[in-house]
């Protein structure tokens, strides 16, 4: 397992706060009922990618990579946190696993028809934002879609939860403004929702064929 390290002194953190709560973080996000909607997107998702493998960014305790490597696509894991991709390439059988953040994907460019983003960059302080889109659009495939989720409507900084008492890095987007930084980085916004679940919108974004 390659593990690659970005630019972001958080980074650490968020890894130590993930590898501390692997088993209750697994258990958290096991299933879809605690999400809803959220396998419908992703199934929708998937229905309108073109042939080729998908990447699962931030790909957790592999939820959706599961779902993905179920339909018979090609996955490819990519977490911060290596206890928790060992945890999962145990379970799912996948194409590659990577350690490694948004900010620094040791991958090939325009390899991927999709990428599956799901609430990974709000744990990325705002000006790396731009990188991490940035990279997505990289390991597109011209034609390639990516599916973000993102949190709206709070105060950017760590916290800690009920749910996840160990802290984390939250940035905090209006669809809209997000969006703009989508665009920035020639990624073409097709489809942006407010999500049935409170507080997220997810966005899906294409790398132009030119």
């Amino acid at each position: 397992m390659t593990t690659v390290d970005a630019g972001w002194p958080g980074t650490a953190q968020v890894r130590h706060s993930y590898a501390a709560l692997v088993e209750h973080y697994t258990e958290m996000t096991a299933d879809y009922r605690r999400f809803p909607g959220l396998r419908q997107e992703l199934t929708d998702f998937l229905a309108e990618l073109g042939p080729g493998p998908v990447l699962d960014l931030g790909c957790g305790a592999g939820r959706d990579a599961d779902l993905v490597a179920g339909t018979g696509r090609a996955v490819v894991l990519a977490d911060v946190t290596p206890e928790l991709l060992r945890a999962t390439t145990v379970r799912i059988a996948v194409d590659a696993a990577v350690c490694c953040d948004a900010l620094a994907l040791p991958l090939r460019s325009a390899t991927f028809a999709g990428v599956i983003a799901s609430g990974v960059l709000l744990h990325l302080p705002r000006q790396y934002t731009v990188t991490a889109l940035d990279n997505i659009r990289r390991v597109l495939r011209p034609g390639g879609k990516a599916l973000i989720s993102m949190k709206y409507g709070g105060r950017d900084g760590w916290r800690s939860t009920d749910d996840f008492p160990a802290p984390r890095w939250f940035s905090y987007y209006e669809p809209t403004d997000f969006a703009v930084l989508c665009r920035k980085v020639g990624l073409r916004v097709t489809q942006l929702d407010v999500s049935s679940r409170k507080d997220w919108f997810t966005a899906t974004a294409e790398r132009p064929e030119r």
